[in-house]
């Protein structure tokens, strides 16, 4: 069978024709014709779809549940075929098929777009180098916001390391809608199938094709990181601030109360449009809609009064990417301590490490772990420090250190080692400023000590 051949099979329009017994008191020399045009793109019933008897003037359109009837049809040989705005949008021609009509007969054809691993195996088939192969397709979103991803590497190689020669993997990018096709899978073999944008590689899939066939893999990345919603809750009349205010942002388990100053601060909301409520026993309970971006801190002022009230919308008082501006009015922010806030501390604490734990910027972990001595072998107590957006995972991934904008070569030893008295301020970066500011050596974030 030639290449046309397999792609008419392909897209060929599934029939399923079912002569019924003649009824009476019809027309001898006419039929009728009904059935049902299905979507199995979207699987389900596709309306608005045009059926017509070629060659003649019957013709209707599919309803709301895709049925479709036709009566007085001429006897005879006749092709029946459909057109919908779908056919043109998956590049498909309009499906036809030949159809024997007996006087007296009502004939059942169901009609269908192909599916999409048929048209999927249809496309591929000229770029196939020989029987043993299929297709996969699909599109990569990112897991936060679901938008989809152009330009997006995605590689495809085999499961098992061959026993001789290299593991050459396939590449392709996503198009403008982040969508991609591979059509040269290994028939009947476990595949790993991978995103990658940047630096950053999304979760790997196991997949296998039949020969001939194909597959709709989707793939997600985690790109989008998550924000931080800061703000001040206070006394529409008075201007006093109101403590014990709870503050929660609506599908999300955030969910924080308002400080002896009226202040919160709220981690790890994905990005997007967000409705905050914010409510107090003392107040009327308000709700405010926030829009927050990837990587961004944004601080908002909530006015709440004794009742419902015209008030003004939420104020954003603040929005920034972390580590580049101070976000509240009293020059305090939550990736910076200050000599001030030191003083303030060094009477209980007698460590640098306990200085940082006392910053409180989105993102950093400080752990302490055991590590082994590369000379004796013997287990050390050590730490791990971590600035990243996203939480869990195994091992640690140490935030660089620099110390007057230094690097230092063992940065959790000079944590350790460092007297906190001769510190005059602390600033952290999260991954992409450190990265910004000092290249791949602060891929992880970074910590920067500044002393006196």
């Amino acid at each position: 069978m030639n290449f046309w051949q397999h792609f008419a099979r392909a897209l060929a329009v599934v029939l399923i024709v079912t002569p019924v017994s003649v009824l009476p008191g019809r027309a001898q020399d006419t039929a009728e014709l009904s059935g049902i045009v299905y979507d199995s793109t979207s699987m389900g019933p596709l309306a608005g779809a045009r059926v017509g008897v070629i060659g003649t003037s019957s013709a209707t359109v599919s309803g709301p549940d895709g049925r479709f009837a036709l009566e007085g049809i001429v006897a005879g040989i006749h092709w029946v075929s459909f057109f919908h705005p779908r056919l043109q949008e998956l590049g498909v021609s309009p499906p036809s098929r030949q159809v024997t009509f007996h006087s007296g007969e009502t004939v059942t054809v169901d009609l269908a777009v192909p599916s999409e691993t048929t048209l999927l195996a249809g496309w591929c088939v000229i770029e196939q180098p020989g029987p043993g192969y299929g297709a996969v397709s699909g599109i990569v979103t990112d897991s936060l916001t679901g938008v989809p991803m152009p330009g997006a590497l995605v590689t495809l190689e085999a499961a098992v390391t061959p026993r001789f020669g290299l593991r050459t993997p396939t590449e392709v990018k996503t198009d403008d809608g982040g969508y991609f096709r591979i059509c040269s899978v290994p028939a009947e073999t476990e595949m790993n199938l991978q995103p990658h944008f940047g630096r950053s590689s999304g979760r790997t899939v196991v997949i296998s094709v039949g020969a001939g066939s194909g597959e709709i893999q989707d793939l997600m990345m985690l790109v989008s990181s998550e924000g931080t919603l800061s703000g001040y809750v206070e006394d529409f009349a008075s201007g006093d601030p109101v403590q014990g205010a709870s503050v929660m942002v609506a599908g999300t388990e955030g969910l924080v109360l308002t400080d002896e100053e009226g202040r919160f601060i709220m981690d790890d909301l994905p990005p997007g449009r967000h409705l905050v409520t914010t409510d107090h026993i003392a107040f009327e309970q308000r709700t405010d809609s926030v829009t927050i971006f990837s990587e961004e801190v944004v601080d908002i002022e909530v006015r709440l009064a004794v009742e419902a009230l015209e008030l003004e919308g939420l104020v954003v008082t603040a929005r920034t990417r972390f580590g580049r501006t101070s976000l509240l009015n009293d020059a305090k922010r939550a990736d910076f301590i200050s000599r001030e806030e030191i003083e303030a501390l060094l009477p209980r604490t007698t460590a640098t490490v306990d200085l940082l734990r006392n910053v409180h910027a989105p993102g950093l972990r400080i752990r302490e772990i055991s590590t082994v001595d590369a000379v004796t072998g013997v287990p050390m107590p050590g730490l791990c420090i971590e600035v990243s957006r996203r939480s869990g995972g195994q091992g640690c991934a140490p935030a660089a250190v620099f110390i007057n904008d230094v690097p230092v070569p063992y940065p959790e030893q000079a944590i350790i080692d460092m007297d906190p008295n001769f510190i005059d301020r602390i600033e952290v970066l999260n991954p992409v400023d450190a990265s910004f500011r000092y290249g791949t050596i602060a891929g992880n974030g970074a910590i920067l000590i500044y002393t006196r």
